[in-house]
């Protein structure tokens, strides 16, 4: 049996997230299909969770083999740093100099980007998220920094 490695640890995270999801909505009433509680969501989003990772790790059995490969830092952190951005930023300097921000680290973590893609990109995001958040959904978000 050749195993894809890939595919199995995959696997294993999304059914080790749906394990502690599950028990971490233990305390929350379930309710019934017809009058759904505060649990009832959740648990339904992990029980699928967690049916979708056993048919993944099931089917990583048969599929080949493909080896784990090393892990890419550089992104992840990148990732990771444009995410603590956008948390920083937002009140202070408004919603699309925090999206420019965002989307300019974001984007350092692949080094095939064009700069003008990433301007697109960045624009695109202010224009739906200004649409989304501040004109349909009335979200109360700086759009500016106020000074």
């Amino acid at each position: 049996m050749k195993i894809n490695a890939k595919d199995a640890v995959s696997a294993c995270i999304l059914i080790l997230l749906a394990l502690v999801g599950l028990w971490l909505n233990q305390e929350h009433n379930l309710g019934t299909a017809r009058r759904m509680g505060p649990g009832y969501m959740p648990m339904l989003t992990f029980v699928i969770l967690l049916v979708i990772g056993v048919i993944v790790l099931g089917l990583s059995m048969f599929s080949g083999p493909d080896p784990l490969e090393s892990w890419a830092f550089r992104e992840l952190i990148l990732i990771l740093i444009s995410m603590v951005v956008f948390g920083l930023l937002l009140e202070q300097a408004g919603l699309f100099i925090t999206i420019g921000a965002t989307v300019g680290v974001a984007a350092l973590a692949d080094r095939t980007h064009k700069p003008l893609g990433v301007v697109g990109c960045a624009v695109a995001l202010m224009a739906i998220c200004w649409w989304v958040f501040i004109y349909e959904l009335d979200i109360r978000v700086p759009i500016w920094p106020q000074f």
